[in-house]
């Protein structure tokens, strides 16, 4: 796993109201049971972080209420029933609160919902897709444009949906952090940068010696060996972008081959629910959940026998 030095605002706890009286359970249970709202004045104090192989530690001191030296061992934790919301934890003890959006004294912020984010599939901002006009960037494309699909030649894009994932949003849950393939390992001729559950096409003998089948479909999670394919963790976040075809199709992203957007039941609950209503209006669910992959799709399990480096 790769990772940069992360700073992430925290508000100390001093500085956060639970309308309820302090008790027993601790500072997640109560979280979970009342909304948090800030003090006035209060500000996010930046904390820096870095992961190594004893997990997650402050590279730098940090004044949270008490003064925690550089080497604490961290944990973020997500707050059960308030997506949007982590608790920091510095060597074991509740230390501090971070939110994925803007937090203004009285307000809640909110990421509207979403159950599972760690089923997200799609590519990373910056990916080259490509177009019957030369490879465009993923975030430029629109409903309506026109991308090359293997085998079926050129075609409209229904919708496109974008999902942004703060990097302490990573911290707390690792299967979000993308998957980073090195140029040329599958055609790439840049890194290309998936989300895990993004599924990469397999189309040459190890299709046929592993699985049976000429191509098959595999998650990008499941191809990683800390070689060819690393587990990264982007210090600014990262924005991922879904394209759905009018049918499940295999674009060609960086000059691999790679899916477009086929969800299934927990690929849907990972969307914002207003870009779930903007599918539904060009694609119901039921029809969406119905739909025949374009190859054989192999499980996680299964396809951990594959090695893309030499």
């Amino acid at each position: 796993m790769v990772a940069e030095r992360i700073t992430v605002g925290v508000y100390a706890l001093d500085r956060v109201i639970l309308p309820k009286p302090a008790g027993a359970k601790g500072w997640a249970a109560r979280l979970a049971e009342a909304l948090p709202v800030l003090t006035d004045g209060a500000v996010p104090v930046p904390i820096h972080l870095s992961e190594g192989p004893e997990g997650l530690v402050l590279t730098e001191d940090a004044p949270l209420g008490l003064e925690h030296p550089a080497g604490s061992a961290v944990a973020v934790e997500p707050v059960a029933g308030r997506p949007g919301f982590f608790l920091l934890r510095i060597g074991g003890k509740a230390a501090g609160l971070s939110s994925a959006l803007p937090w203004n004294p009285g307000s809640e912020p909110s990421l509207h919902g979403v159950t599972l984010p760690e089923a997200l599939a799609g590519f990373a901002a910056g990916t080259l897709i490509d177009t019957p006009d030369g490879p465009r960037a993923v975030e430029t494309l629109v409903a309506g444009e026109v991308v090359t699909t293997l085998g079926n030649g050129s075609r409209p894009l229904r919708w496109v949906g974008r999902r942004r994932v703060e990097a302490v949003e990573m911290l707390a849950h690792p299967g979000l952090r993308p998957v980073a393939f090195e140029p040329g390992i599958l055609g790439n001729a840049r890194d290309l940068l998936v989300s895990p559950q993004q599924r990469l096409l397999i189309d040459d003998w190890r299709a046929a010696v592993y699985f049976g089948e000429d191509r098959v479909l595999v998650a990008a999670q499941a191809l990683v060996d800390d070689q060819a394919a690393r587990v990264m963790l982007p210090a600014g976040g990262i924005d991922y972008v879904m394209l759905l075809c009018d049918r499940h199709e295999v674009l060609l992203a960086e000059g691999a081959l790679s899916e477009s957007f086929h969800p299934g039941e927990t690929g849907l609950a990972a969307l914002l629910p207003e870009d779930r209503a903007r599918l539904t209006a060009v694609c119901p669910e039921p029809d969406l959940l119905r739909r025949r992959a374009a190859f054989p799709i192999v499980r996680n399990a299964e396809a951990r026998a594959l090695r893309l480096h030499p």
